[in-house]
């Protein structure tokens, strides 16, 4: 995400101190933290820090003839083999250590396990009250992203964001800099810099899950990893889910919980159903991990395997269970985010996908539905707008006719809901139909990207 070089970039600015923790023993912290100290404030040698109580009373110390930055990151790491830090942190930040020893040092403290930073100032945890900041640092929506990415070509953007996301180091250290120049370049850059087992990327989902405490540490990891499998190939629904992973729907929600906690999983609730979530990855790489990667890993490891001729034969995948998903959630941001007030009439309460049920009893699956209004019953909000998103076919009347089908099932509510058509291609003549209708709107590229 770039959390720790931003913040070395600050700690340089301001003249503070920076310590990158790693993981070890608590004698290791120590030794390594008294050396940097001892570098930064120009001592002869490193100072000797025998236990955590004398380190923070140095880190603290920093700040008493100046306001001074001090940056623990990897915060995590540290409590590891110390469980006890955080306790001594909230005594060393109250008010009677304060007053007994007056100082200026602003403390932050990093970390990359989701659920662990979280749970440092939740409950009854002892830094509870203590923070005057709490930031998290979330990947690049799609249009920052392609600003990353630097890649002018808007059907490239779109394609290298259904794989790598927002991430900035997904576009930098672990593709060498190297990203799609257009359209033509994609396949070439997506076979060497994602499904060749040398790279990165190639292994990053799998380390991601041994890094973060809440899934690293779990009984049966292998249900982790069917779970995320579920979710990247469709399996949106809990019950659906819980068929795919072959566990009691009960058995099941913890570990969606705790997916979810951890920030692998984004639960996404139903406009205007109440108790109907869905769970769809929280990052495009997970996506691509279990629905390409992790399918395919014994083919695409063999040493004499042609990764081209093997990606031919996994594109249909791509545009299926990648792309479109990536596109549809895409959509959904839009409309929340970008879409102006008179796209949608208003401006939108929630957004999220749905599914209608027709006149004739059959389901319809919504990609994109805006509600507004807090009614206690969801069903009780006014639809703003219905959409559909489909980013490997040309859109034509026949995507038109469903919406308005799913616009009239859901009745007097939706009767002045708008029609919004999320594509790459349309036909002439449901372009000429939009042009004519107030209540339907055209969303190409174009618009996705850089309109509203």
């Amino acid at each position: 995400m770039g959390k720790s070089f931003l913040l070395q970039a600050l700690a340089r600015t301001v003249g503070g101190f920076y310590y990158e923790a790693t993981r070890g023993s608590e004698a290791e912290a120590l030794r390594d933290l008294g050396a940097g100290l001892g570098a930064f404030q120009g001592a002869a040698g490193p100072l000797a820090l025998s236990d955590w109580g004398s380190a923070l009373e140095a880190l603290l110390g920093l700040g008493r003839k100046k306001e001074v930055l001090v940056v623990l990151d990897e915060f995590p790491y540290l409590l590891e083999h110390s469980p006890s830090l955080d306790s001594l942190l909230q005594r060393a930040l109250g008010p009677g250590a304060r007053k007994s020893s007056p100082g200026r040092a602003r403390l932050i403290l990093c970390g990359s396990a989701m659920t662990f930073m979280r749970n440092l100032l939740g409950g009854t945890a002892p830094l509870r009250g203590r923070a005057g900041l709490d930031l998290r640092v979330s990947p690049f929506h799609f249009r920052l992203a392609r600003e990353l990415h630097g890649v002018e070509d808007l059907t490239a953007a779109l394609r290298t964001f259904a794989v790598i996301g927002g991430v900035a180091a997904y576009a930098r250290e672990m593709v060498d800099g190297d990203l799609p120049s257009g359209t033509a370049d994609f396949h070439r850059w997506v076979c060497r810099r994602v499904l060749s087992p040398s790279a990165p990327l190639f292994h990053e989902v799998g380390l991601l899950l041994a890094e973060d405490p809440s899934t690293s540490k779990a009984r049966k990891i292998n249900l982790y990893h069917a779970t995320l499998a579920g979710i990247a190939t469709g399996h949106h629904a809990h019950a659906k889910l819980a068929g795919y992973v072959k566990i009691p729907g009960a058995s099941l929600a913890p570990i969606v919980e705790a997916l979810v906690s951890s920030e692998f999983v984004e639960k996404i609730e139903d406009p205007i159903r109440d108790n109907r979530p869905t769970y769809h990855p929280a990052d495009p790489l997970i996506r691509f991990h279990y629905a390409i990667l992790r399918r395919n890993q014994s083919r695409l490891a063999r040493h004499d395997a042609d990764t081209r001729a093997l990606w031919r034969q996994i594109l249909p995948t791509f545009e299926s269970q990648i792309l479109g998903p990536s596109f549809e959630a895409m959509a959904r941001y839009w409309t929340a985010h970008f879409a102006a007030p008179e796209t949608l009439g208003a401006p939108p309460d929630q957004v999220g996908p749905t599914t209608v049920i027709l006149g004739d009893g059959t389901h319809r699956q919504i990609d994109v539905l805006a509600a507004r209004g807090q009614p206690a019953d969801p069903q009780d909000r006014d639809v703003l707008a219905l959409g559909e998103a489909k980013a490997g076919e040309v859109m034509g009347r026949g995507h038109l006719a469903r919406l308005e089908e799913a616009r009239t099932a859901l009745g007097p509510r939706a009767r002045e809901a708008r029609l919004l058509l999320f594509g790459a291609g349309f036909s002439p003549s449901l372009l000429a139909e939009a042009a004519r209708r107030p209540d339907l709107e055209i969303v190409d590229l174009e618009r996705l990207y850089h309109g509203s």
